[in-house]
């Protein structure tokens, strides 16, 4: 009797040791997992980089040279001649960032009652550091395309696809990341990095095929193995979120509906 008292005392005692150690475990590994989250964040707030580079302007068949800046508060080009322009977040629609070129549209109309907006493309002399790209267009808010993502940037999955073109394709990988989606390929031009905010829905139509509509372009991709839907839902729940936080239009139900409509069932 006093051995079988004695062995429920033992488990007992026990319990909040257990408990204690797989706490411990769980924090060590969230804290192991903070700081990929983190390198995974560009700060608007410390951006900040200047280079030489040539301005074009879209309706101009001119050209100036001069110095680019680019900071929290916008862009800045001071050219050679002492001129200067400056466009401040607000004042600018969308940007196209590559490795090598910055295109900026403006909200301002083009002169002689063309129609459009007033555009500027800038050729730099140096590749655009992918934090810098990835810090502007976060410093922006409003959609924009960025072709300049950073591989090396930590990921949650990494998918083999082929995205599809009309002429052609070309072959790369997918990453899931906790700030959005990149697609890595070696082919010139055709790699792009979205945030959450840059994205309207995903659509998976099939086993075999990701659809990511995004407020500036479309991709079609083939993919070499499958996406989890536990992946795809947490992918679809994060844009929600941020298009609640802009107070834009929701993303869940566009998803469902395409889905429903192509007869896709899953699990």
């Amino acid at each position: 009797m006093f051995a079988e008292i004695w062995t429920r005392c033992e488990r007992v005692m026990l319990l909040p040791v257990i408990a204690v150690t797989l706490t411990g475990f769980s924090m060590n590994g969230h804290a192991a997992q903070q700081p990929a989250a983190q390198q995974d964040r560009t700060s608007a707030t410390s951006l900040r980089w200047e280079i030489p580079a040539r301005m074009r302007r879209a309706d101009l068949i001119s050209s100036d040279h001069g110095d680019l800046l680019i900071d929290q508060n916008g862009v800045e080009f001071r050219s050679g001649n002492e001129r200067s322009w400056h466009w401040t977040l607000p004042e600018i629609h969308t940007l196209f960032i590559t490795p090598n070129r910055l295109v900026l549209r403006t909200y301002t109309n083009r002169s002689l009652h063309r129609p459009g907006q007033r555009e500027y493309r800038f050729e730099l002399t140096q590749p655009l550091p992918p934090a810098v790209a990835a810090g502007l267009a976060e410093a922006l808010a409003r959609p924009s395309q960025n072709a300049d993502p950073d591989p090396n940037a930590a990921a949650i999955a990494i998918i083999p696809v082929r995205h599809r073109a009309f002429s052609s394709g070309t072959n790369g990988v997918l990453r899931f990341r906790q700030n959005g989606i990149d697609y890595i390929t070696g082919a010139r031009g055709d790699s792009r990095s979205w945030r959450w905010a840059d994205l309207q829905t995903l659509s998976d139509p099939d086993p075999y095929h990701l659809f990511i509509f995004g407020y500036r372009d479309t991709y079609t991709f083939d993919l070499k193995a499958p996406v989890s839907r536990k992946l795809l839902d947490w992918a679809t729940d994060e844009m929600f979120q941020h298009s609640e936080s802009s107070d834009g239009p929701a993303v869940a139900a566009p998803m469902d509906a395409v889905n429903r409509a192509a007869g896709v069932r899953h699990e």
